[in-house]
């Protein structure tokens, strides 16, 4: 597991070695690691749904929020982005799938801040141009979604096209008024450390989680 400290935030993903996070006490151990019982996880269905972290179990959603100090919530994923945003008094965390992505869930988790120029947002591992292949229909539900293609989003090479979900992430929030953006580098598909949907890790996940701090 990761552990990243700026200012007041703290985040924590782990990794293949800490087991799968879909196992409550593989979850415990690394929770324990940093003196909590539980986090606050959403029901996760590919929706564009931000729900409060009371009501984290209610319906399907994607993130939860809250402006709770020293409550911990998070997201299981095996190639979508995990995604932070706070400005160190409420805290959001989401899971962008390509469907969420689409549907506008960061818009969604960026409107929840009044001031979004004091946004910091966090992208955490998750499967990244160099390995995310897409067929012709994906590429249509871009266009039934509004996203125009660039060089920037899209590479083709003799495999077929590969899709970058982290750059459309980062256009979207800086639309949005984000500037200050952190996209971590690794891939969950080419790199060994993380389970991936796309490598056959149909059942396992990451935990990528996180809180704030008083001080």
């Amino acid at each position: 597991m990761k552990h990243i400290s700026i200012g007041k935030l703290h985040i924590v993903y782990t990794e293949k070695s800490d087991g799968n996070m879909r196992d409550t006490e593989n979850r415990k151990k690394v929770l324990h690691a940093f003196g909590f019982e539980s986090v606050y996880l959403p029901k996760q269905k590919h929706t564009n749904n931000i729900l409060p972290v009371e009501e984290h179990n209610k319906k399907d959603a994607d993130g939860l929020y809250t402006d709770k100090k020293n409550t911990p919530i998070g997201v299981l994923t095996a190639d979508c982005m995990p995604v932070i945003l706070t400005d160190s008094k409420t805290i959001v965390v989401i899971h962008a799938g390509w469907k969420g992505l689409f549907e506008g869930i960061l818009e969604k988790g960026v409107d929840l801040f009044k001031n979004k120029n004091n946004v910091f947002c966090f992208i955490g591992p998750s499967a990244k141009d160099c390995c995310y292949y897409v067929k012709e229909d994906f590429l249509e539900n871009t266009k039934k979604y509004g996203i125009k293609l660039n060089k920037r989003y899209l590479k083709r090479d003799k495999e077929g096209f590969r899709f970058s979900l982290q750059e459309v992430a980062k256009d979207k929030l800086k639309n949005k008024g984000v500037n200050h953006i952190v996209d971590f580098s690794k891939c969950t598909i080419c790199s060994e450390d993380f389970f991936s949907y796309r490598n056959g890790d149909f059942n396992e996940r990451i935990l990528t989680f996180a809180w704030l701090t008083e001080v």
